[in-house]
């Protein structure tokens, strides 16, 4: 047996695999790094005096200490891919998971409906359609062409336990692309939006939240 041998092949897949998580988690924290200063201009539309916290190498949070009417809090999360491990980094990116940006927040007065607009095969919302037929939630119309499937509750957008006369469709336009998720909910957080990193970087953050905001005005 060639003990020599299997130290040697032993020490090179430590260095590779110490190697690896080094370069991930430096490319993760430099791609956070660089998601954060694109969203600032954006920040100044949800309050004052934010606290940022990493959770790992992977995530991002940001906390308004003072947020603006008609939000009572809200928070920001950037979610990365896992680059430092590969074994996760390949599974998770099979099963379609990519970097995420995902604001939420509070309402002072809560919604008087419920709505979940989603894309059925994104990584964040695996299964929450399938729970919501499950939970008497009814179908809802989207925009023509959106790959986004939406449901209902409690009278929903434009019926009589409804804000406004709003439709599932007019909330949705206008919301930057690519859109993952827009929930709003009687609990909280009453409202949350989830993006696709990919291609929204394009846009300029002040647009991305106002449309955030918009919504929240409308609810």
């Amino acid at each position: 047996m060639d003990l020599g041998g299997g130290r040697a092949a032993f020490v090179l897949t430590a260095l590779i695999v110490v190697g690896w998580f080094a370069l991930g988690t430096l490319l993760n924290i430099r791609r956070g790094n660089r998601l954060l200063r694109w969203f600032q201009p954006g920040m100044t539309l949800l309050g004052e005096r934010t606290t940022l916290r990493w959770l790992g190498s992977s995530g991002v949070e940001l906390k308004v200490q003072h947020a603006l009417p008609p939000l009572k809090s809200a928070e920001v999360f950037v979610l990365l891919e896992p680059r430092d491990l590969p074994l996760l980094w390949w599974l998770f990116r099979a099963r379609g998971r990519r970097d995420l940006l995902i604001v939420r927040a509070e309402l002072r007065a809560a919604p008087r409906f419920e709505l979940e607009a989603l894309h059925p095969r994104a990584w964040s919302t695996r299964g929450v359609a399938r729970a919501l037929e499950g939970d008497r939630w009814t179908p809802a119309p989207v925009p023509s062409g959106s790959p986004l499937v939406a449901y209902q509750r409690g009278g929903g957008p434009g019926g009589a336990g409804g804000g406004r006369g709003d439709t599932a469709p007019e909330m949705l336009a206008g919301v930057a692309l690519p859109l993952v998720r827009l929930a709003v909910r009687r609990t909280t957080p009453n409202l949350e939006m989830q993006w696709e990193v990919r291609g929204l970087d394009r846009a300029e953050s002040h647009d991305v939240v106002e449309a955030f905001r918009r919504l929240a005005q409308r609810l």
